[in-house]
């Protein structure tokens, strides 16, 4: 019996939709649907052209907001649709994902779960939410300080990790994003932990499909990666 595929949902930015976003993925799409199942989802709120996850006073960005208006009802959506085996998500939805890792998912508050995959791209750090990102970092490092004494050869080994992180996170950052400058995208993927990967690229505030950002987006996903 053929192994059943592991899932992946996925959040489109401020404006966007389901469909679009899903059209624009479609490289990824079609090169991991031998082993993930993908699930595009609306954001509950209108935001011409599109839709999204969150809502803000005029001329107000996320990273300095007091409020995220409507965030706790996208969060009970995402814990609708759990249990996922991923989550990739894009500036908005990217910040929606990253809060949703750290406060973990679930229609309970006693059996959170975290999606062991995340991709998370063009994001800036959610302040107001803040707590709710650390609180992956938090368990990371416990996790970390909980574990056996490993070789001294293993543990020095640059960037060696003592441990499987609870989100193997990639995190999208653009040298160029004028919408969410990298230096917050940088402060997302710390509040990650140690585990987690930086894929830096020479663009804007968009999600890259070169062959290079595809590479590391399937070996993120478990996928094998044919070689040149």
């Amino acid at each position: 019996m053929a192994a059943s595929k592991k899932k992946m949902v996925a959040l489109h930015g401020k404006g966007g939709t389901a469909a679009s976003f899903e059209e624009y993925m479609r490289p990824l799409v079609e090169a991991t649907s031998d082993t993930w199942e993908w699930e595009f989802i609306d954001g509950p709120f209108e935001s011409a052209p599109g839709k999204c996850w969150w809502q803000l006073k005029p001329g107000e960005r996320t990273f300095e907001a007091k409020e995220l208006i409507g965030c706790d009802e996208s969060l009970a959506l995402l814990d609708r649709h759990w249990p996922f085996d991923g989550v990739m998500g894009f500036s908005q939805g990217a910040m929606l994902a990253a809060i949703a890792c750290g406060r973990g998912l679930g229609p309970g508050s006693t059996k959170m779960g975290r999606p062991p995959v995340a991709i998370i791209a063009g994001a800036a750090f959610p302040t107001c939410r803040g707590a709710d990102v650390n609180k992956l970092k938090m368990l990371e490092y416990a996790a970390a300080e909980s574990e056996v004494v490993v070789p001294e050869s293993v543990a020095a080994s640059p960037g060696a990790l003592n441990f499987d992180p609870l989100v193997k996170s990639l995190h999208v950052i653009g040298k160029r994003d004028a919408m969410n400058p990298p230096e917050q995208g940088m402060k997302v993927a710390e509040a990650f932990g140690p585990g987690a990967q930086l894929l830096e690229h020479g663009g804007g505030h968009t999600v890259p499909l070169d062959e290079d950002a595809m590479r590391r987006y399937l070996e993120v996903m478990g996928v094998e990666v044919n070689a040149p």
